[in-house]
């Protein structure tokens, strides 16, 4: 253990793992961290703005002291009402159709409505039939050679990559939860809410890209 300016015993950081994180700015990030330190039994969630230095070419992210810390058992009782962390790092549609089953500790529906919202936003931006479902329909939108979704401006191997994203996420979390009961902890639910919340970002930005070259 060692001491800070005040005088106070600080105990050492024995692992952290970063859950996940949102960028705010162009050098602020919001991270979400799961600390253990030496000695101490609990683990411990760090809500806290990191920053980057813009005139250095480097990026290094640095703690600042915006932040809270807490227990995570205490931190899985709260989540359901600190709206704060929710509507930082998730995707308003994430928030209004999966988070409500989070805080009724209903971890399992929670991951099947996010990951149904994701395949239900990539049809609407396709304006596929309702027939087109799962997979296939991942396939078909963000095929490397003509899905409507698809980013024509990168590589082809990163059309691909982006295709099998979708389908494999969509394979793993969203149709075992369709057919059969599946166990889910917090943590995973949180972290796959988080998936389906990018998934659901870059649905965003590809119908975006459409419209404007409709326009153009």
């Amino acid at each position: 253990m060692t001491k800070n300016k005040t005088g106070k015993v600080r105990s050492k950081i024995e692992s952290q793992e970063v859950i996940a994180e949102a960028s705010r700015k162009n050098y602020e990030v919001i991270r979400l961290t799961r600390i253990r330190y030496k000695d101490n039994p609990y683990s411990f969630i760090d809500l806290r703005l990191y920053q980057s230095d813009p005139s250095k070419e480097e990026e290094i992210l640095y703690p600042t002291k915006k932040g809270i810390q807490f227990r995570e058992d205490h931190f899985q009782k709260l989540i359901g009402k600190w709206t704060l962390i929710p509507s930082l790092l998730f995707n308003k549609t994430i928030i209004e159709k999966a988070w409500p089953y989070v805080e009724q500790s209903k971890f399992d529906d929670a991951v099947f409505k996010a990951f149904k919202a994701v395949e239900i936003n990539v049809r609407k931006a396709c304006r596929y039939s309702a027939e087109l479902i799962g997979v296939k329909l991942m396939r078909k939108a963000f095929d490397p050679g003509n899905g409507l979704l698809t980013d024509y401006s990168v590589p082809k191997a990163e059309r691909q990559a982006v295709s099998d994203l979708f389908c494999g996420t969509i394979g793993l979390y969203k149709n075992p939860h369709s057919h059969r009961d599946v166990q889910v902890e917090f943590n995973d639910a949180f972290e796959m809410l988080m998936l389906a919340s990018h998934l659901l970002n870059i649905v965003g930005k590809r119908k975006n890209q459409r419209s404007q070259n409709k326009s153009t």
